[in-house]
C-alpha cells in the first residue's frame, strides 16, 4: 500500500466518523431520513457534502409538505 492509498483511506474512515456523528446529532423529526441514508447507502463512500445536500433536499421536501397541508386546512375553514 502506498502512502496515496493509506491517505485515501484515513479520509473515508474520517468522513465516514463525521457522517455518523452529524447523523446521531438530527432531532426525530429526521430519523426517518436518517434511517434511509444510513441503511440505503455506505457511509463511508458518502461525503460530508453530499450527506448535507440529501438531508437539505429532505427539509425541503418536508417544509413544501407542510405549507402544502396547512394551505388545504385553510382552504376548508379547519384553521
Amino acid at each position: 500500500m502506498c502512502i496515496r492509498d493509506l491517505l485515501i483511506v484515513n479520509h473515508l474512515i474520517e468522513s465516514e466518523e463525521l457522517n455518523i456523528k452529524i447523523l446521531k446529532c438530527l432531532d426525530r423529526s429526521g430519523q426517518s431520513k436518517v434511517a434511509a441514508i444510513s441503511e440505503s447507502k455506505n457511509l463511508t463512500t458518502l461525503t460530508t457534502a453530499s450527506l448535507f445536500g440529501k438531508l437539505g433536499e429532505y427539509e425541503l421536501e418536508m417544509n413544501r409538505l407542510n405549507e402544502l397541508e396547512t394551505e388545504e386546512k385553510q382552504s376548508k375553514g379547519l384553521c
